[in-house]
């Protein structure tokens, strides 16, 4: 494992270099000095280990601690996913008004509060769904909702016409490497626990997408000189 991550990081650099010395390079470096562009795509890449950590975790959980039915668990999770359609117009249109920082370090405090919720509450004995793993799913999914979407957004929307694509795929490229990040990094922390040590196993990995959803929200701080709103008539 450690051989593949320290080829992984000389391949990035080798191909950092040759896309900066190339004449017509897979990636222009250029893109990311673009406002807004290298922050949005950091903080897209942080929230996305989150986000697959978190529901990775969701599902484990209910699959291998509580022995539920893989359509058991998948009804467990929905209410998450759910949220995305009901609250994605109030998301842009608190985006419009207070900024996509602001909007999308909000999202980061509310999945941060779900996490929280679950270490606080689940237990492997006892299996309260309703006052303990679906606020916890709620939360994380308006957080998902509110940040998402919105640092997309922002990435790609300073873009120039004749790099769209090229940008778009950047930015897809960050929140599927942010995914493997989060998927390797709960499956390291969780490791193969064994009874008593479940419970704990799975603290520490929530634990480690708290870490991780701070870090998003930092990210999305540094968007703010970017992304405020324009001023109207006065106010």
């Amino acid at each position: 494992m450690a051989f593949t991550l320290v080829a992984a990081v000389v391949l990035l650099a080798l191909f950092v270099r040759r896309s900066a010395q190339h004449d017509s390079p897979v990636l222009p470096l250029d893109l990311l000095r673009l406002p807004a562009m290298g922050p949005a795509m950091l903080a897209n890449l942080l929230f996305a280990v989150a986000f697959s950590a978190m529901l990775l975790s969701a599902a484990l959980w209910c699959q291998d601690v509580w022995h539920w039915s893989a359509l058991q668990t998948g009804l467990a999770i929905s209410p998450g996913p759910l949220m995305v359609p009901l609250l994605s117009a109030l998301a842009g249109t608190l985006a419009q008004r207070l900024g996509a920082a602001t909007v999308a370090a909000a999202g980061c405090v509310l999945f941060a509060t779900g996490l929280i919720w679950w270490i606080a509450t689940l237990n492997a004995d006892d299996h309260n769904y309703v006052s303990g793993l679906l606020p916890g799913m709620v939360l994380t999914g308006i957080g998902v909702c509110f940040t998402l979407p919105t640092l997309v957004g922002t990435a790609v929307s300073r873009l120039p016409p004749t790099n769209f694509s090229t940008g778009s795929a950047v930015v897809t490229m960050a929140r599927q490497t942010g995914g493997v990040v989060g998927v390797a990094g709960l499956v390291a922390v969780l490791g193969r626990p064994q009874g008593a040590q479940v419970a704990a196993a799975f603290r520490h990995g929530w634990i480690f997408t708290l870490v991780a959803t701070v870090a998003a929200a930092a990210a999305c701080c540094l968007l703010l000189p970017h992304t405020r709103p324009a001023a109207r008539n006065g106010v």
